[in-house]
C-alpha cells in the first residue's frame, strides 16, 4: 500500500511540502493538483486502497477557499483511507515558526531593527489565527501594517512573510521558497561575504532545518490531528 500527500500548492508551496514530507516520512509520494477545485475533483474520484493525506489551505475568510473546503469535507466523508490536514497556508507555517527571526537575523542586525514593528505584528497575527481572533482585531492589524483591508489572511500571510524575509537568503515569494530554509548552511548560491544570518555560528544541515521547523511551528499539532 502506498501513501500519497495531495496538495493544491504549486511553486514555493509545493517545494516546501515536498521538502517536509521527503525529510520526515520516508516513501510518501507528494503530488500537486494545482488548485483547490482540482484537488476536490481528484478526491471525489478516488477508488483505491492506498492511503491519502490531503493538504488544503484553511484560510476560511477567503470565500473561494471556504467553499472548496466545505466541498472537500463532503467528498471525503465515508472514505476511510483519506484524511485532511488542516493548514492555514504554508506561509503561515513559516510565520508560526518560533525561531523565524532567530534564523533570519544576526545579533545586532540593522535589518532586524528596521523590521521590529513588523515582527511584533507578525506575532500578533499568528496569535489571532491560532486562537480565532475577531474581524475587528484583524482589520486594525491590517491598518497598522498599512495593508489593504481587502487582503484575506492567506494573502496577508504571504505578504508579511515576504516583507520579513526580503533581501535575505530566506526571501520567500509565491514562486520561490527561500533557499536558506531548506539547504545546508551556508550553501546559498548568491551569498555575499557580509550576508550573515542568525545561523552563522550554529550552521545546520537541510534535514535538521526541516525537522526544527516541524517541531517549532503549527505543523506538529496539525499533523497529529490528521493521524500522522
Amino acid at each position: 500500500m502506498n501513501t500519497y500527500i495531495w496538495c493544491e500548492d504549486t511553486g514555493s508551496g509545493f517545494e516546501f511540502w515536498k521538502m517536509i514530507f521527503d525529510t520526515l516520512f520516508d516513501g510518501f509520494v507528494v503530488e500537486s493538483k494545482r488548485n483547490n477545485t482540482e484537488l476536490c475533483k481528484a478526491v471525489s474520484k478516488l477508488n483505491s486502497d492506498d492511503r491519502y493525506y490531503v493538504l488544503m489551505d484553511y484560510a476560511i475568510d477567503n470565500p473561494d477557499v471556504l467553499r472548496e473546503t466545505q466541498r472537500l469535507y463532503s467528498v471525503v466523508k465515508g472514505k476511510n483511507n483519506v484524511a485532511v490536514i488542516k493548514i492555514h497556508s504554508f506561509e503561515f507555517v513559516l510565520l508560526s515558526f518560533q525561531l523565524l527571526e532567530d534564523w533570519i537575523f544576526a545579533e545586532e542586525d540593522e535589518l532586524k531593527d528596521k523590521r521590529m514593528k513588523l515582527l511584533e505584528l507578525k506575532s500578533e497575527f499568528v496569535d489571532l489565527i491560532r486562537n480565532g481572533g475577531d474581524a475587528d482585531r484583524l482589520s486594525v492589524l491590517k491598518e497598522t501594517l498599512g495593508y489593504s483591508k481587502k487582503l484575506n489572511t492567506e494573502q496577508l500571510s504571504a505578504k508579511m512573510l515576504f516583507e520579513i524575509t526580503r533581501n535575505t537568503g530566506f526571501e520567500t515569494t509565491k514562486g520561490k521558497l527561500g533557499e536558506c530554509f531548506i539547504i545546508d548552511c551556508c550553501d546559498w548560491k548568491t551569498r555575499a561575504a557580509d550576508d550573515i544570518c542568525g545561523l552563522d555560528q550554529k550552521r545546520l544541515a537541510s534535514n535538521d532545518k526541516i525537522k526544527t521547523i516541524f517541531d517549532y511551528s503549527v505543523l506538529r499539532d496539525s499533523f497529529a490531528k490528521a493521524g500522522l
